[in-house]
């Protein structure tokens, strides 16, 4: 790969970290780590840890599938997440990029050890459709968290939730990974707001059905253009 790809690879990375801070979804701390695969290679790029607010290129890591250093420098600290995000993508051929928060609302389900049910249309849309499931909790980074991590992920699932740690969101690419995100920290906050009002209504199989039909036809029918007059 050229000096010039990679560095575009790790423009889209830091362009994602600064979706996240201005979406407002991190932790007080900022923290957080982004992965991206590399088309058409078995290798990834993966932030260093920390906060993602203060990413730079030099914060990045391209590793192999199997944890090997390809250009870069990993961290101690960085080590203990390599195989989080890694078994993900060895586990979804789909998955592009894996991105790990510490979103305040989702997290508190995290923490709680409850899985987020689906109540918010912004996650049915995503085809979140099914509760956000709990990966049993283990110290980060031994090989027993990363087995509970791997044993929730389902061919349809976009996220896990770590026990008693934070959130792991996965998509096609970065953007996506990013409305993941997004989406799952404002269902959470809504369905904690809701509990206090009455109870968080999950969607039914029937209102799934709508929202992605609905969603499909707009999508079908594309951009709308102005017509000359």
């Amino acid at each position: 790969m050229s000096s010039q790809n990679l560095d575009g690879h790790k423009q889209s990375i830091l362009d994602t970290a600064r979706a996240l801070v201005n979406n407002r979804v991190l932790s007080l701390s900022g923290h957080g780590n982004i992965s991206a695969r590399i088309p058409d290679t078995d290798t990834i790029l993966l932030t260093g840890g920390g906060s993602l607010a203060n990413l730079n290129a030099e914060n990045l890591t391209l590793l192999t599938l199997d944890g090997e250093v390809v250009d870069g420098r990993l961290e101690a600290v960085a080590n203990e997440i390599v195989r989080m995000h890694t078994e993900v993508y060895k586990a979804r051929s789909d998955v592009g990029a894996v991105i790990h928060t510490h979103s305040p609302y989702a997290t508190a389900f995290a923490v709680a050890n409850k899985p987020l049910p689906s109540t918010y249309e912004a996650m049915a849309r995503l085809d979140i459709w099914e509760p956000v499931p709990v990966a049993a909790y283990a110290p980060r980074g031994s090989a027993e968290s990363v087995q509970n991590i791997v044993d929730a992920i389902r061919p349809e699932t976009k996220a896990v939730l770590l026990g008693n740690h934070g959130v792991l969101a996965f998509a096609a690419d970065a953007r996506q990974a990013v409305g993941v995100c997004v989406a799952i920290e404002e269902g959470a906050q809504l369905t904690v707001l809701a509990s206090a009002i009455g109870k968080a209504t999950p969607f039914s199989p029937a209102m799934v059905a709508a929202a992605r039909q609905r969603r499909d036809e707009f999508q079908r029918r594309g951009a709308v253009t102005a017509t000359g007059r």
